[in-house]
């Protein structure tokens, strides 16, 4: 009897520890800037979990009367060949005929404050509950100065997105980076905007912060007073992004991952730069999970302990 209650409860114990080290977000993979038909069809036909694409106040390739309309296409690109609408129509077809572990996720970023709100009308007529689904735009100016890139109004963003209670809303700032840049980080001032916006529209939905790994690198101390400041009234993540060539401090990268730990990280970076990052291999100090899992071992022993 003994022996048979220690292992049952080795075994539960063992297998919640392992559930929570499952929770890897880094693991999720991605498709960038699907804003193509061409694109969409490769994207549904590969093992990728999340599709992100743009939306542009547009037209439609060929079309003769030349209606403007919300289209998948990045600045300052304003033609494309599939539409917002028939984007998320083809989508829903390919999630409705598959298990949920099957679905694919949809991050939808709006280039301006305009695409945003003719879009909520189809937003609204297609949502699914179902299904995963982010709401991206970069809603205040963000680091070196970008004042080239218009935000988006970040209290029609809140103020919208919200009602879509199920989204998990993804709000960023604008940038200026790459290759050439080694210094810059996201100041507290820009980070106070943020906790500001969210708390002032009154946002309870999940939220993550999309920040670009050469600046996130070095902003640990201002990424983690963002996370305090919300952790206790919306679950907060962050997704880490990269253009090609962009410059990253990889090894400051590494430690701002793991100091979160890769239950609160998703990453949409370049092939080479994910490769660098080495995720299987923790710093020193070790993330959540890695703490999760030593703390189901030591729940593990700690009961064998007393039961002698």
């Amino acid at each position: 009897m003994f022996k048979t209650s220690l292992f049952i409860l080795f075994v539960v114990t063992m297998n919640a520890a392992r559930a929570v080290t499952t929770k890897n977000l880094t693991a999720i993979t991605w498709s960038h800037a699907t804003n193509s038909q061409k694109l969409l069809n490769e994207v549904l036909a590969s093992d990728i979990n999340f599709i992100e694409a743009d939306i542009v106040y547009g037209y439609l390739i060929n079309d003769t009367e030349r209606i403007l309309l919300p289209i998948m296409a990045h600045p300052p690109a304003n033609e494309s060949d599939i539409s917002l609408k028939s984007f998320l129509t083809q989508i829903w077809a390919f999630n409705d005929a598959r298990s949920s572990a099957q679905q694919k996720g949809v991050k939808l970023d709006f280039k301006s404050t305009d695409v945003f709100q003719v879009s909520l009308d189809i937003l609204r007529e297609m949502w699914n509950d179902n299904y995963e689904i982010w709401i991206n735009a970069d809603v205040y100016s963000g680091p070196l100065e970008n004042t080239a890139t218009q935000p988006v109004n970040a209290t029609i963003f809140f103020q919208e997105s919200k009602k879509f209670a199920n989204a998990t809303l993804s709000s960023g700032w604008t940038t200026r980076w790459g290759p050439d840049f080694t210094v810059g980080s996201y100041t507290t001032e820009q980070v106070t905007n943020m906790i500001n916006g969210i708390k002032n529209n009154q946002v309870s939905n999940p939220i993550t912060f999309p920040v670009r790994a050469g600046i996130a690198a070095q902003s640990i101390e201002s990424l983690s007073f963002l996370y305090e400041s919300l952790n206790s009234t919306n679950y907060v993540t962050f997704t880490i992004w990269s253009s090609q060539n962009d410059s990253v401090n990889v090894e400051n990268l590494r430690k701002m991952i793991f100091h979160f730990g890769l239950d609160k990280i998703y990453i949409d970076v370049p092939e080479d730069l994910h490769n660098q990052l080495r995720l299987d291999d923790p710093p020193n100090g070790t993330s959540s999970i890695f703490k999760s899992f030593g703390l189901g071992l030591m729940l593990v022993l700690g009961a064998i302990i007393m039961m002698f």
